[in-house]
């Protein structure tokens, strides 16, 4: 290709020189093409001269691909079928307004089949991206604009709260000769309410296994190593309530936050949710 610079090729010539190449002659190409052979013979002559090559040696029998005009015939493929998918798609789907949900794992499990069923024909319209953290760090993306509506348990009500909700909390797994507890990190409002409710019962007790992930946590829990607990309504398959007698635990409070004035999508997603999550209230202004 000429040096010193970039150079822009029309797809045309590249369609054209794609028919030609599998052809092997400018007769049955302009035949497929429904052009003249001297207009596919034009075509060629530019596309020659952008490349700054010849791309074909010519005999009587027809045409024969240079090593430059092999070369650019599969990149040509690659080219053309990434444009042509690209239009495709574009050309498709129907524009869809997306909507951001985030909200803790175990509440993913419980309550998200109910919210998409909820949604049902408005799928068509929406595109729904779900989040999985821990309800500090969605907080913090509502705030920061990445998240448009979370499920949140947090020790206080957050400012850009719109319902609220307060569960029972649950023990689930086994104690064995200690009481070993699977708990999320400092700050989670779970942990704080299994400790406080040991210590407010004066039972010993270790965390046996600290991590961020549900999958670890209830892994320790199906192992029978480590006991935990859940917001009602959202204990994963392959779990048990707690047959041992352990002190109760307090309701914990769960919040829907967003916008205080949500586009139609977002509001739309937000009604699902009510719906399906009955026990949200919505809160005053």
């Amino acid at each position: 290709m000429p040096k010193g610079g970039s150079v822009e090729i029309d797809l045309r010539l590249l369609r054209s020189f794609v028919q030609i190449h599998e052809s092997g002659s400018l007769a049955r190409a302009s035949d497929r093409l429904a052009c003249t052979p001297a207009a596919l013979s034009m075509r060629l002559k530019l596309l020659e001269t952008e490349i700054g090559a010849p791309l074909f040696i010519r005999h009587p029998g027809g045409l024969d691909p240079t090593a430059r005009g092999a070369e650019l015939y599969a990149r040509a493929l690659s080219v053309l079928s990434a444009y042509d998918e690209m239009m495709s798609a574009t050309r498709s789907r129907p524009l869809r307004d997306r909507v951001r949900i985030g909200l803790p794992d175990d509440y993913a499990t419980g309550w998200l089949p109910g919210l998409l069923t909820r949604l049902g024909p408005a799928l068509d319209r929406i595109e729904v991206e779900v989040t999985c953290d821990l309800s500090a760090h969605l907080m913090a993306a509502v705030q920061r604009q990445e998240v448009d509506l979370a499920l949140v348990t947090l020790a206080a009500r957050p400012a850009r709260a719109r319902a609220a909700a307060h569960l029972p909390l649950h023990w689930v797994g086994e104690v064995g000769t200690e009481i070993r507890l699977a708990a999320y990190p400092e700050g989670c409002v779970f942990r704080r309410a299994m400790i406080a409710a040991l210590e407010g019962a004066g039972l010993p007790w270790r965390i046996a296994v600290q991590s961020r992930s549900p999958a670890a946590i209830f892994a320790a829990v199906r192992a029978g190593v480590a006991v935990t607990c859940v917001a009602e309504g959202t204990a994963p398959p392959g779990t048990r309530a707690t047959t041992s007698r352990l002190p109760s635990l307090p309701d914990v409070p769960i919040y829907l936050v967003g916008d205080p004035t949500p586009r139609r999508a977002v509001a739309e997603a937000e009604a699902a949710l009510m719906a399906a999550f009955p026990a949200l209230e919505s809160l005053p202004a």
